[in-house]
């Protein structure tokens, strides 16, 4: 990059980044549906993210954010196709790969994210949330004694963990009663 084109990238991307990291959901957190502003504003940002990504094609965290927001406006097939181009680039990055996997599961895509999530593991091995998720992809693909196994190693992690517990309950549910998890 040229030292103008540097000095573009990097205000751009400050520009999409208070915008995203005011709309996106971290942590746990819920926002309710974007309305037309709101999605207006999340455009704009995946407009400017798009640009910077022109400028720097190696800008995993650009990407990453960029498939924030499209995950915050529920088009989870195209957050999905931007946390690919971020894992691409940065495979070493759980959050990517956890992020890949949740869209792949909301997008209907289970088996890729099991894919995603075994990875997120093998990235980090000793977080239980990322052991949740896979017992979660495996659940979704009526894989039970794979999800038994994550959700096991899971509490093992962290038996306190809110959302293991969840999903152990519901692993517990299909192996118990045999009735195939809803896709």
């Amino acid at each position: 990059m040229t030292p103008e084109q540097s000095v573009e990238h990097n205000r751009i991307y400050k520009e999409a980044s208070e915008i995203a990291m005011r709309e996106i959901n971290l942590h746990g957190q819920d926002k309710s549906q974007p309305g037309w502003w709101k999605r207006r504003e999340l455009n704009r940002a995946i407009s400017l993210f798009e640009r910077v990504v022109k400028l720097k094609p190696d800008n995993w965290a650009a990407m990453w954010l960029t498939g924030k927001l499209y995950q915050r406006m529920y088009n989870y097939t195209e957050a999905l196709s931007w946390f690919e181009r971020a894992y691409q680039i940065n495979p070493s990055q759980p959050d990517v790969a956890r992020e890949a996997s949740l869209c792949a599961m909301d997008a209907g895509s289970h088996n890729e994210a099991i894919a995603f999530a075994h990875r997120a593991t093998q990235i980090e091995p000793a977080n239980a949330g990322l052991y949740a998720n896979l017992a979660l992809a495996f659940l979704l693909t009526n894989r039970i004694p794979e999800a038994e196994d994550a959700i096991v190693y899971s509490m093992s992690l962290d038996s306190s963990d809110a959302i293991s517990k969840t999903i152990q309950t519901m692993v517990r549910h299909f192996a118990d009663s045999g009735s195939k998890p809803p896709a």
